[in-house]
């Protein structure tokens, strides 16, 4: 799907001063994405900040161009942003994963605008550039670049590059296609060290992290007919290992390549209350659809809902609707 990016030529054509964010808990793609198009801003000469309503997860500190590139909301002055002129949200479509921004947004006064590829959406009284074919809000910041005539550099590359191997499993995830190994050959040419990026992503893990995955495994179950595959992260897990929230990036992928498992449940205890439920599907099962009944989304082989019950009930309500999208018979 090609997006007319006429609309956001002109709002930057026509303004100085940006302000960039995303979703909370920023993955690589969102973190990614923010360094490929701050870049391309300041290639332009335009005053760019990065603000996000979540810290830098450590996992990531090596995308950042230079100290305080990105900055953390709750630790600045929301006047300090009033000068800014346009605002670009980057890999999310709705409030609830604005987090403590969203209040700031919704009273922005200057332009806004959406560059996303989930199928969520909730109106965000911006400008929406959305492809949910996409396979990452770093491949639609790409395709800006080429469409303005503009060249990645190599730390443009870096980033944009992270964004399409983290939400591509590292290629290995169903929404590869030939155009995404064009778009990963362009951005190693252009200077991203595809050795040093995955050594950066998956070499680097920290013994906290490590026992954490053990002790998360531990407690993997098989239910419905072993067609599922569901673990927890506690908030005494993360206690006891010394991890933190960030070291659960990509455990659900081991979930998931469990032989015969269709979908699979990863349910973390969030630190304010709640459950996070991410999911994976391995099958024809939509999870975008099962995370949108509970208030969720995302994309039909990956999607999440953060849910206000207690873990165990949280875990039950998903199986229990999980049940005839898989064709089983419904418990009373």
């Amino acid at each position: 799907m090609e997006l007319d990016w006429s609309p956001l030529a002109s709002l930057i054509d026509t303004h100085h001063r940006f302000l960039l964010t995303t979703h909370v808990r920023p993955d690589g793609d969102a973190l990614g994405s923010e360094v490929g198009l701050a870049g391309l801003l300041e290639q332009r000469g335009k005053d760019v900040r990065v603000v996000n309503a979540s810290p830098l997860p450590p996992r990531y500190e090596f995308l950042a161009p230079r100290p305080r590139f990105f900055e953390r909301f709750a630790e600045l002055r929301p006047e300090s942003l009033a000068d800014r002129e346009v605002l670009i949200i980057l890999d999310l479509s709705s409030w609830s994963q604005l987090g403590e921004m969203a209040e700031f947004v919704r009273g922005f006064k200057g332009a806004k605008v959406v560059i996303d590829h989930h199928l969520s959406e909730d109106d965000l009284g911006a400008l929406v550039m959305k492809d949910v074919t996409a396979e990452s809000t770093g491949t639609l910041v790409l395709r800006m670049i080429r469409a303005l005539g503009a060249s990645p550099s190599p730390i443009m590359a870096n980033g944009l590059l992270t964004a399409i191997a983290m939400d591509t499993g590292w290629f290995r995830h169903s929404n590869v296609t030939s155009e995404t190994m064009r778009d990963a050959a362009d951005l190693a040419e252009a200077g991203a060290p595809i050795h040093e990026l995955y050594r950066s992503l998956f070499e680097r893990n920290t013994a906290a992290r490590m026992r954490l995955v053990g002790r998360v495994l531990s407690g993997l179950t098989l239910a419905l007919d072993g067609r599922v595959a569901h673990a927890s992260v506690t908030k005494e897990d993360l206690a006891k290992t010394g991890a933190i929230p960030s070291d659960t990036e990509d455990l659900i992928d081991q979930l998931a390549a469990i032989n015969g498992v269709e979908v699979a449940m990863l349910l973390i205890e969030q630190l304010r209350g709640g459950v996070k439920v991410s999911l994976r599907s391995r099958s024809d099962i939509d999870v975008a659809e099962l995370a949108g009944r509970f208030g969720g989304g995302g994309h039909r082989a990956a999607a999440g809902v953060l849910m206000p019950d207690p873990l165990s009930d949280s875990r039950e309500r998903v199986l229990r609707a999980l049940r005839p999208m898989l064709g089983l018979e419904v418990r009373s």
